[in-house]
């Protein structure tokens, strides 16, 4: 008889309990909604060229997503399958991870953004869009073009963000993309196995870095260039300090699109000559080395 007295005061305490936590939750909307679910927060990458090189995970992320952030060309590209989701400009470079600090490259996002009490208003509208939006259990998706881990300028979130435990859906870069149009292999020269990956920033007047072209050229591997803010002669310089000059140079330009897609071959010797007053599009790759040949 005790222990069925004792067993019926601990199921309506039980049955008390739950009904409390039920009336809690109608009384308090909001923490009902974050409570039903939880939030989620990825960096995705959208893939090069034509939409439809995006992979199926990266889809199906954006597909489930209720706030989507990425910079104002991406929101136009995918518009259609951004279609009825928040959208918020995340900027560029709004929030940089503690190398590009070190590297005192802060000053120039700076001046791209106008003032530090600018970048500040910014950074803290989106904090407190995404942190609200995962507390309320919604999945919000940071979109970049490409591979977002490889010259992407949203890495910054991965660090400001590290307590909700980002998730990262890698994506097709513009890098294999152009391997594609080449269709020859990087990693196939003759002098060397190795393929170096870089950006045109070690060929720029006053760096100071020790993979400056000329560290990086001794061993004649193939190199790839994301070409940033491009100084061709100059970097054609700097590498004609350890290739021959007729050592093959290709340009790749809007890799991935099936219908604008081109690549330009020459030498380090031609091509400032072939090239001569032509601007290059702000989507190209620059590859040089012997597996050219």
């Amino acid at each position: 008889m005790t222990i069925n007295f004792r067993l019926k005061s601990l199921l309506m305490i039980s049955a008390a309990l739950v009904l409390t936590a039920a009336l809690s939750l109608t009384a308090y909307p909001d923490l009902a909604e974050a409570k039903s679910a939880q939030g989620k927060l990825y960096l995705v990458g959208l893939g090069s060229g034509d939409p439809d090189n995006m992979t199926i995970r990266a889809h199906k992320i954006i597909t489930k997503a209720d706030v989507i952030l990425g910079m104002k060309y991406v929101e136009e590209k995918y518009k259609e399958l951004f279609k009825g989701k928040q959208f918020h400009d995340a900027g560029h470079m709004l929030f940089v991870d503690k190398s590009i600090k070190v590297k005192g490259l802060d000053k120039k996002r700076l001046n791209r953004l106008g003032s530090p009490e600018k970048l500040k208003a910014r950074q803290e509208k989106i904090r407190r869009i995404v942190r609200e939006s995962v507390a309320k259990g919604k999945i919000v998706a940071v979109v970049a073009g490409g591979d977002p881990m490889l010259f992407s300028p949203h890495t910054g979130f991965l660090e400001e963000f590290a307590d909700l435990k980002p998730e990262v859906v890698p994506g097709l870069s513009c890098f294999n993309a152009a391997n594609a149009a080449l269709k020859v292999s990087p990693n196939k020269g003759y002098a060397s196995h190795s393929v170096i990956l870089t950006s045109t920033m070690p060929a720029r007047m006053g760096y100071k870095g020790k993979d400056t072209l000329e560290a990086l050229g001794k061993t004649q591997s193939s190199m790839v260039f994301f070409t940033m803010r491009l100084d061709l002669p100059a970097v054609v310089a700097d590498l004609k300090k350890n290739y021959p000059g007729n050592t093959p140079i290709a340009i790749v330009l809007h890799a991935g699109y099936r219908d604008r897609e081109k690549v330009k071959i020459a030498t380090l010797d031609t091509i400032l000559d072939q090239l001569k007053d032509k601007k290059l599009p702000f989507e190209h790759l620059i590859y040089v080395g012997d597996f050219l040949k």
